[in-house]
């Protein structure tokens, strides 16, 4: 797997998180007094989908990656070491 593709997993679960917690906010601001449960639960799963797009987006570009360095070889250890 390539390291966009991981990336944009890891968004994909930050920014479902982020959107149920919209979600629910924003159920627990308006409630269920005008609102079926139907409705609720509707609004609820849009606001998920909404931050699992929005997070794998943000996820694919890199900002949940972290770069490894790469280990030197002895050769690269030599020719720092001499400089």
């Amino acid at each position: 797997m390539s390291k966009e593709f991981l990336s944009a997993v890891k968004g994909s679960g930050i920014g479902a998180t982020i959107g149920l917690f919209f979600g629910m906010a924003t159920l627990a601001t308006i409630g269920f007094a005008r609102m079926s449960v139907f409705e609720g639960i509707l609004l609820a799963s849009c606001a998920v989908f909404g931050g699992l797009l929005f997070g794998s987006l943000i996820g694919v570009t890199g900002a949940f990656r972290r770069e490894v360095e790469e280990p030197k070889t002895q050769r690269q250890r030599t020719l720092a070491q001499a400089s």
